[in-house]
């Protein structure tokens, strides 16, 4: 009996110091993940584009922002398919199997256009900002954010 308040004092400090965590988390998580207006400077500082190359970038990141809006709709039948096709009575493989391969066709054509896109940008760069890029390509996921992955989709704060 004695060692209740104490493994009632152990519970609490841990949920404390767990929602401490999780608050620092999300703090640290919503200053890195930048939107996109904030991606553009730092990225354009850190290539040191010229006023012609940063307007390249922005051009760049809307179409890729279209883009990406266009292959979710794309996929909205897809994914329909595929929920249509679990919820049938029986399990068919081949249905099944065809709703698949759309998706994939769906998103292999959806990153090759974008491949193709950002390959040109960065053909413009010189041999200079393509070293920095692939600098940059170096550090974990920092193509999926340059290319405005799913945290970014998420915390869009400008207005398009």
């Amino acid at each position: 009996m004695r060692r209740l308040p104490w493994l009632l004092l152990a519970v609490s400090v841990v949920l404390n110091l767990s929602m401490l965590a999780g608050f620092f988390y999300t703090e640290h998580a919503a200053r890195r993940v930048a939107d996109p207006a904030l991606r553009l400077v730092k990225v354009s500082e850190a290539l040191s584009l010229t006023p012609e190359q940063f307007e390249a970038f922005k051009t760049l990141q809307d179409s890729l922002w279209e883009r990406r809006q266009m292959f979710r709709e794309y996929m909205e039948p897809v994914r329909r398919g595929m929920t249509e096709a679990l919820m049938a009575e029986s399990f068919d493989r081949e249905s099944y199997r065809q709703v698949m391969s759309k998706r994939q066709e769906v998103r292999e054509e959806y990153f090759l256009q974008v491949g193709e896109e950002l390959h040109d940008f960065l053909q413009s760069l010189s041999p200079e900002q393509r070293a920095a890029f692939k600098d940059l390509a170096k550090e974990r996921r920092f193509l999926w954010r340059f290319l405005g992955g799913r945290a970014q989709i998420r915390n869009v704060s400008v207005e398009r």
